[in-house]
């Protein structure tokens, strides 16, 4: 009885430890189904940021095929995944060759992880500038390339826009310089000789002949011409560089635009002997800026004069040019030809720019700035067109005038 008794009793231990272990178990499956769905909602939470951020990511093997690839990178490529995942990385960098991958692989297994730029070619044949962050990655007994790109488009064009400002920064200096440079030793030279000239004359004056007068107001008269014409130059480079010259085209009659600036030089022409030959057509008109034609071409017969001999001509001619392959569009063409002294390549090459001061003098000793032909350049782009010359030591230049299409017929 009592043996029967122990018996139960035992059974009903054993029942009881086996509730317990029972219990146990569950607990462990349940704590064991918990982790797991944490680390299941941790899988999910890192697909989904890896999915939606910007950057493209991509995984390649060895031999630079793509295993892995980002919502991002069939994005930002063009391609779907299972297309990306059939390519390798030679089809979108066009500048990688199986050479260079290689040479490249044994950088990632030396350096681990480091940043390169280079372009890729998306699906629609758009090449974009990129940033790479090489990452060397060991995953089921293999090393991977993974590989963060990001599209650096916006940074090239802020470094492009950066380096442009630093050049106009620069062309602002030298404005600046050539600007305090003309007034400190351009400028004020030939004040101090037009003043102490004109002090002279007054004071002699009466003891002078009839002839002797007017050969030395002559004098004065020229010596006010060239500091008008550099003062005007002065002023009108000024107020361009700051954007105070405004640009008003009219119709206008191109000859006597010419005649008139040629009358400012009649005394000059005299001096000479020079032979002016305006053979732009009379009837000739066109839709320019006058002031600034007027400007133009007063600088660019200035120059004829200054490097004429005695006894030469200079011709202001006229073409009609037709655009290749545009029946109905023509160009103006104007030129200013001399036969004096001529330039060099080395001369023309420094001519319209303001960091090399370039200025001969004349064959009559006439001084100047170089300033005139730069304030020309400039009045010829506000027509969207362009200056140029042709040259040969002693043998004359040619300066060509090309308008654009603001000046029409």
């Amino acid at each position: 009885m009592s043996l029967g008794q122990k018996s139960y009793e035992d059974l009903l231990q054993e029942i009881k430890d086996l509730e317990k272990e029972n219990q146990i178990l569950k607990n462990t499956i349940l704590s064991a189904d918990t982790q797991q769905t944490k680390v299941s909602n941790l899988l999910q939470f890192t697909q989904f940021s890896i999915d939606t951020i910007s950057d493209s990511i991509l995984w390649l093997d060895e031999n630079g095929k793509y295993v892995f690839v980002n919502n991002a990178a069939c994005k930002n490529y063009g391609y779907t995944k299972e297309e990306l995942l059939s390519m390798t990385m030679f089809q979108v960098d066009p500048l990688f060759t199986k050479e260079i991958w290689d040479a490249h692989w044994k950088e990632i297994l030396e350096k681990k992880t480091f940043t390169i730029e280079t372009i890729n070619k998306r699906k629609d044949g758009k090449v974009v500038p990129i940033e790479v962050t090489v990452n060397l990655v060991e995953y089921g007994g293999k090393q991977y390339n993974c590989a963060i790109v990001r599209d650096i488009t916006e940074q090239k064009l802020n470094e492009s826009k950066l380096k442009q400002s630093a050049i106009r920064l620069a062309e602002l200096n030298a404005t600046k310089d050539k600007f305090f440079s003309i007034i400190a030793h351009d400028l004020r030279g030939p004040l101090g000789t037009h003043r102490e000239f004109a002090k002279h004359l007054s004071e002699r004056i009466s003891s002078f002949t009839e002839s002797e007068r007017e050969i030395n107001l002559q004098v004065l008269e020229e010596s006010s011409e060239n500091l008008y014409s550099l003062m005007e130059n002065l002023l009108n480079w000024a107020r361009n560089q700051t954007g105070h010259i405004q640009f008003q085209p009219i119709r206008i009659q191109m000859y006597g635009l010419v005649n008139s600036v040629l009358e400012l030089f009649l005394l000059s022409i005299q001096k000479k002997q020079l032979q002016i030959r305006n053979e732009i057509p009379q009837t000739l008109e066109i839709i320019v800026d006058s002031f600034m034609m007027e400007t133009v071409f007063r600088n660019l017969l200035t120059n004829a004069i200054k490097y004429s001999f005695l006894d030469q001509t200079i011709t202001i001619g006229y073409e009609l040019i037709q655009n290749k392959g545009e029946t109905s569009l023509f160009t103006h063409r104007f030129f200013v030809k001399d036969e004096g002294v001529g330039m060099t390549e080395d001369q023309i090459q420094s001519l319209f720019r303001l960091d090399k001061k370039y200025s001969t003098p004349g064959t009559d000793s006439e001084k100047g700035t170089g300033l005139g032909l730069i304030v020309t350049k400039d009045f010829i782009e506000k027509h969207n067109g362009i200056l140029w010359v042709e040259s040969e030591p002693k043998k004359g230049s040619i300066f060509y005038i090309e308008l654009g299409q603001i000046a029409i017929e």
